[in-house]
């Protein structure tokens, strides 16, 4: 009889040793199996990427040389009616800046209204917002930012700084004296968030605090500024499709919440509506003059 049991149970243990070491096997496939589906996935994305943008310098270059032709036609044509005309109303050749593709000075590199030191501004965001501070030439605003912080943590931090040395929370900073403008921007540390709902309720509870402390201010929220063709093509969650769905979330809170919108991305971006390569040194933060010229298109439109 205890000969039987001792079977009974090596059999058992047989058995529970054998399906372990298949439960083994199946996830050892299965871990196999989705990262080589994973990696053809990502070739996949890329190469469709790739394909859009080369269909998209395509498309740009028969345009060009249509508009080109067009232009030359117009321009013999003009020759024939009238040798002696005024030829610069042909144009100088230089664009207007519109699309972000300038010859000579960028339209941002002053402000239109000289006089607006932002003296009665205050800046709310993340590191985009410290390059800001750290870069331009109107010292005179106030910035409550810091790397990392977020639409969630601004209005948890005590890391706010109180311009005396001291740091604190949002709320006690803004508490401390009254502005005309509070500029807030952020959505570049969220783009990773899977719910842009998430996102909007975050947003309201901070615009809700900045009316209860600045009852008199006028409120702006900034969209999120495009990245570089490079780092977009990286294939992370900092991109600018979410860039995109963000800045229209940010444009819905400021509709429901009776604020004003701000888009700044034409002071920044070319032509395809990325940041230039040369403006930033890894895709997203800015140098001190694409930092200006974000400054002096805030001016303008505040």
């Amino acid at each position: 009889m205890e000969y039987k049991t001792a079977v009974q149970r090596k059999s058992r243990v047989r058995f529970q040793q054998n399906f372990v070491t298949s439960l083994c096997l199946s996830c050892m496939i299965f871990t196999v199996v989705w990262s080589v589906y994973a990696a053809v996935s990502e070739k996949n994305r890329r190469a469709e990427l790739a394909t859009a943008d080369n269909n998209s310098r395509a498309e740009t270059s028969v345009s060009s040389a249509a508009e080109d032709d067009s232009a030359s036609m117009a321009g013999d044509a003009a020759s024939e009616q009238d040798m002696g005309g005024d030829m610069s109303a042909a144009g100088s050749g230089e664009q207007d800046g519109d699309n972000g593709d300038w010859d000579g000075e960028h339209p941002y590199t002053h402000p239109q209204d000289t006089a607006d030191d932002l003296s009665d501004a205050v800046f709310i965001g993340d590191s985009r917002t410290v390059g800001m501070m750290n870069s331009t030439d109107k010292p005179r605003a106030d910035f409550l930012c810091a790397v990392g912080l977020n639409i969630s943590s601004v209005l948890e931090s005590y890391d706010i700084s109180m311009g005396d040395g001291t740091t604190g929370t949002l709320e006690q900073a803004l508490s401390r004296r009254q502005y005309g403008r509070v500029m807030i921007s952020f959505g570049t540390n969220e783009m990773g968030w899977p719910y842009t709902e998430t996102f909007k309720e975050a947003y309201s509870e901070l615009i809700s605090v900045v009316k209860r402390t600045q009852p008199s201010a006028q409120i702006y929220l900034i969209g999120i500024l495009p990245l570089t063709r490079s780092k977009d093509y990286e294939g992370d969650d900092v991109n600018n499709y979410n860039a995109q769905r963000f800045t229209e979330a940010i444009r819905e809170v400021a509709a429901e919440e009776g604020v004003n919108f701000l888009d700044c991305s034409e002071a920044v971006a070319d032509s395809e509506g990325y940041l230039p390569e040369e403006a930033s040194s890894d895709g997203i933060h800015m140098n001190a003059d694409y930092c200006l010229y974000w400054q002096n298109y805030i001016i303008d439109h505040t």
